[in-house]
Parts: C-alpha cells; structure tokens; sequence
C-alpha cells in the first residue's frame, strides 16, 4: 500500500502501479474461509469454478471516473475491501440477460457508479465518509447494506427486481439477471417453495387439530424451512424474502 501510494504520489504519474500482495495465495486461503459462494450472486460456484479475489472499489481504474486511473489504488490490499466472486459477476462477459433478447456485455469489471460523481474520492488521503452515502453498488459486507430494502423476487421464476436505484444499479453491474443464474437460482426456489408447502400442510393440520404432535412437527418443518435462510446457503436473499413474506401472511412472525 506505501509503494501504491509513494508511486501515485509522483507528479506526473508514470504508468500504473503493479498491486501484487493481495493475489497471494495465502490471501485468497483466507477469503475463501469467508466466502463459500460468490459474494454477489450468492451461487455455489467457487469450488468448482474459477474465482477472482474482487476489489469492491477497483483498484486500477473506474470507468465512471475521469481520468479512469488510477482507482482506488490505496485500497488494493484492505481486507475490507476484498471479496470472492465468481467471474460471471466479476468480468464482463456477453450474457444472455432476462428480459432482453439480445447478447449484451455485463459484469462488474471496474464499475463503481455513485449518485453524484462530485463526490468521488480519487486520493488515498481523502476520507470515504461523504463518498459511502452516494454509492450505488450494494456492498455484501457492509453491516449498513440491507439488500431486503433494495431487492425483491418474482414468485413464478426467482427474477430478482430492483426496489431502488441501489437495487436496480446492483443487477445491473454485477449481471445478476443473466439467464444461467437465473435457472439455477429458480431451482432453489423450487426446492423452498416445496419445503413451504410443507410447512403449510403442518400448519393447517395443527390449526384444525390442536394436537401437540403436530404442534412439534410443525416446529420441526419451520426448522428445515429456515435453514434455507442461513447465511451460507445459496440464494439466501430471495429465500429470506420469500420465507418471510410465507411468514408474515400466516401469522407465524409479527
């Protein structure tokens, strides 16, 4: 990070700076101890795919920026700022994308789009502070980053939609409605929605019988059902929203 910002310092700036540290193998060993499915597609890809250690803000270059380079060169090799991607999310690649019937590019690249680029930090020295409230890429990290807020799920496939500009700009940018994402992701709504059918049948039996057998069956269903919604399964985002919705409706949460 000093040679990063010793290099940048320079005046003019010579060519771009080489970030080496963060690709080393004991880097990625470590993030994938973290991140068992892509960071942002939340698929289980990594282990049997290649994956790219991410930079959430790009290090090299922003596309939205001018001049593009250099990105957020100081960042490159900050923990906080590294991810696990699959390379579908991470590259730009031509995709077949839902809703659209042509081949177009998409992939997060060295994207990073803010709501007001006046705003944008290009120093190592500057504080991110004002720079955080006008992003438009939610974060998977982030402890601030509710995706519930920006995000909901069409019953029929799993289609992610877009309830905000942070909503809409993330699908975009990391290609979250490219067509091979989105059957696999409908098969895990499948798998959910057969498991809340379950609940429901356990459910009525309970309401119409009172019976304390089926009053622990019943638990034992919402158990298996809410284990779709842990933090390392694939696609937990939609099925948080559709659990929650299936709970809410059946007055099993306020």
């Amino acid at each position: 990070t000093a040679a990063a910002i010793a290099h940048y310092a320079v005046d003019p700036v010579v060519g771009d700076f080489e970030h080496k540290a963060y690709a080393d193998k004991l880097v990625r060993a470590e993030l994938k101890k973290t991140f068992i499915k892509c960071a942002y597609c939340e698929s289980y890809c990594l282990n049997t795919a290649d994956s790219d250690i991410e930079h959430f803000r790009p290090k090299g270059r922003v596309n939205e920026k001018e001049p593009k380079t250099p990105g957020y060169y100081w960042l490159a090799n900050d923990w906080d700022n590294l991810l696990l991607s699959c390379q579908h999310c991470n590259q730009k690649r031509n995709h077949e994308l839902e809703g659209d019937d042509r081949t177009k590019g998409a992939g997060k690249l060295d994207q990073f789009p803010l709501s007001d680029n006046d705003k944008r930090v290009s120093k190592h020295d500057e504080s991110l502070e004002e720079e955080e409230k006008v992003r438009l890429l939610i974060n998977p990290c982030a402890p601030t980053d509710f995706p519930e807020m920006h995000f909901s799920y069409e019953e029929t496939k799993g289609v992610m939609r877009g309830l905000t500009e942070m909503g809409r700009t993330s699908i975009e940018v990391y290609a979250l409605r490219r067509m091979e994402l989105v059957k696999v992701r409908d098969q895990r709504r499948q798998d959910l929605f057969r498991q809340i059918g379950t609940v429901k049948r356990s459910l009525e039996n309970y309401q119409r019988l009172k019976d304390d057998g089926l009053k622990e069956s019943l638990d034992i269903d919402i158990d298996n059902l809410l284990v779709f919604t842990g933090d390392t399964q694939p696609f937990a985002g939609m099925c948080r929203f559709f659990v929650r919705k299936f709970l809410v409706e059946n007055g099993l949460m306020p």
